[in-house]
C-alpha cells in the first residue's frame, strides 16, 4: 500500500500546500474515512475559504467524509473502552496489535500540538526538529492506519492484510 504523507516544520504557513496535497492525495472519487467529520470537514471548509481557487475541489473532499464514529457507537462497544468511543479507547479493543501508548515521544494530540510547535520554533536544533518529525508522522501515520483498520473491523474485512 501507498503511503503519502504531508508535514511541514519550516515554520512557514503550510495551509496551502496542505491543501492541495490533500487534493492530490485524496483523488475525486471514494470514501475519505474519518472519525469526527465535524471536525475534519470544518478544517477543509475552513481552507476552502481561505482558497477560492480550490475551493470547489476541497468542499468535493468534504462531501465524500464518512464518519466512522457514529457507525462504531452504534454497533460496537468492548468493556475495555471503559464508556469511551474516541479512537484512543477503540482501536486496542478492535486492533490490538495497534497502539498509541508503543509510540515513541508523541502518543495524543495534546502532544502532536506541542511537538509541532517546539519543531517550528526557531530555536529548535536541527536534530531535534529531525526526532519531532519522525515522532509525528509516526504519530499520525497510526491515526491514519486506525481509521484502515476500524474501517476493517466494521466491514468485517479481518482478511485484508496491509
Amino acid at each position: 500500500m501507498q503511503s503519502e504523507s504531508f508535514l511541514d516544520i519550516s515554520g512557514n504557513d503550510p495551509s496551502s500546500d496542505f491543501a492541495e496535497s490533500l487534493i492530490a492525495v485524496c483523488g475525486i472519487t471514494g470514501p475519505v474515512f474519518v472519525y469526527n467529520a465535524g471536525f475534519e470537514g470544518a478544517r477543509i471548509k475552513e481552507l476552502a475559504e481561505r482558497f477560492p481557487k480550490i475551493a470547489k475541489e476541497l468542499m468535493a473532499i468534504k462531501e465524500r467524509l464518512v464518519d466512522l464514529h457514529p457507525i462504531t457507537k452504534a454497533h460496537y462497544y468492548h468493556p475495555s473502552q471503559q464508556g469511551s468511543w474516541s479512537i484512543k479507547a477503540v482501536l486496542p479493543a478492535v486492533a490490538p496489535d495497534l497502539s498509541y501508548e508503543a509510540l515513541t515521544g508523541v502518543q495524543n494530540g495534546g502532544m502532536a500540538m506541542e511537538a509541532y510547535l517546539e519543531a517550528i520554533h526557531a530555536d529548535t536544533t536541527a536534530e531535534r526538529k529531525d526526532e519531532i518529525e519522525k515522532q509525528l508522522l509516526d504519530y499520525c501515520g497510526l491515526d491514519t492506519f486506525a481509521m484502515v483498520r476500524l474501517w476493517q473491523f466494521l466491514a468485517g474485512r479481518n482478511d485484508l492484510q496491509f
